[in-house]
């Protein structure tokens, strides 16, 4: 994402469609993974962190609490450890510090559920290939929305012009569309939105969804997986996100934490730093639905587009390590210049997601 300034407000647990009305500000990425501030902020319920064994996925939830925190941006240059497969230049970043400060860089890189390991209808193309680790831990075709395995989030941030609603997300016909839509009422946050999050949590393994990217000027649609506890104690993060501003790229970025050791329960969310890269698509992700692939183990993070490798991240690997919930996302940024300017024409629109596959991986 791009640098933090955010605020978080008083949170309220909020799980399945049950409605929490407050907001929290969290912090807005100008050309960096639209999606760091909301970490478990203002307002969420933040999945649990536990995990099972090296590389488990846990179902364990729990409400994350409030903090405050903004962090001020330093831009560094980083050399090797990654690899770009279809090019893409990182973007930069630029964020503004408030109550309370903590120094983040943003990194430009070198180059219904079913368990089991058999897929289930309506999931397709992808899956565990037979050595390479992983094994298919839970599955979700979204013939109804399962409270029990998804939360609805009801914050905001800096910098996001949505606020995050529950009554955003609805599932037909097996597709589960998540909505961005104008609130002309609300002059601070004019647009609601939707965090859509898992409660179960990984920890190494792959993420496959097969979705449609929402078409809009200045909207953000993304596939993320993150570290939820708040404030933030330790950062990782990996996004894919759809920036509005054009129809054939993915913003692919890796966050983690840099800084010096912390001693849970903090008061103050420590900062990431971060490592986006635009990637070219090769097609129209607001067309069709397409394949977006996650695969994390201890050596790398691989990013695929219907099966082509798009990004291998390996350069601070050894911190990217910890339980991550998985999210859907559609929000509305502030930054023209790196999503692309809000016009009368960006919202109503939406993100169409057909299933999701969870896998572990074993080594």
């Amino acid at each position: 994402m791009h640098q933090l300034a955010r605020r978080a407000a008083l949170s309220a647990a909020v799980l399945g469609f049950a409605l929490a009305c407050n907001s929290g500000e969290g912090s807005e990425h100008a050309g960096g993974a639209g999606e760091s501030a909301r970490a478990g902020a203002s307002g969420s319920s933040g999945a649990g962190a536990s995990t099972s064994g090296v590389s488990g996925v846990s179902a364990s939830g729990a409400a994350g609490a409030a903090g405050s925190a903004a962090t001020a941006g330093a831009a560094q240059a980083g050399a090797g450890g990654d690899t770009a497969a279809s090019g893409g230049t990182p973007s930069g970043s630029s964020g503004s510090g408030t109550s309370g400060s903590s120094a983040g860089a943003t990194l430009g890189g070198g180059a219904g559920m079913s368990a089991g390991a058999g897929g289930a209808g309506g999931a397709g193309a992808g899956g565990g290939g037979a050595g390479d680790g992983f094994t298919l831990a839970w599955q979700d075709d979204f013939d109804t929305l399962d409270t029990s395995r998804w939360a609805l989030q009801t914050f905001s941030w800096d910098g996001n012009l949505a606020q995050f609603s529950t009554e955003n997300a609805s599932v037909a016909n097996g597709i589960l569309s998540i909505a961005l839509t104008p609130e002309p009422s609300d002059t601070a946050k004019p647009y609601r939105g939707v965090e859509l999050r898992s409660i179960p949590t990984v920890t190494y393994g792959k993420v496959e969804a097969r979705l449609r990217f929402a078409k809009g000027s200045g909207v953000i649609s993304a596939l993320v997986l993150i570290y939820t506890p708040w404030p933030a104690d330790d950062w990782n993060e990996i996004d894919i996100e759809h920036l509005g501003k054009t129809s054939d790229t993915a913003q692919l970025n890796c966050q983690v934490y840099t800084g010096a050791p912390t001693t849970p329960p903090v008061t103050q969310s420590v900062s990431p730093t971060q490592d986006p890269l635009i990637a070219p698509l090769g097609f129209d992700a607001e067309g069709d639905f397409h394949l977006y692939t996650v695969e994390w183990t201890p050596v790398e993070v691989r990013f695929k587009a219907d099966g082509a490798l798009l990004r291998t991240w390996t350069t601070q690997i050894a911190r990217m390590k910890l339980p991550q919930n998985i999210l859907f996302t559609i929000w509305a940024s502030s930054a023209a210049d790196w999503a692309g300017p809000i016009t009368a024409e960006s919202a109503p629109t939406t993100a169409d997601i057909d299933w999701i596959k969870v896998y572990s991986y074993a080594g």
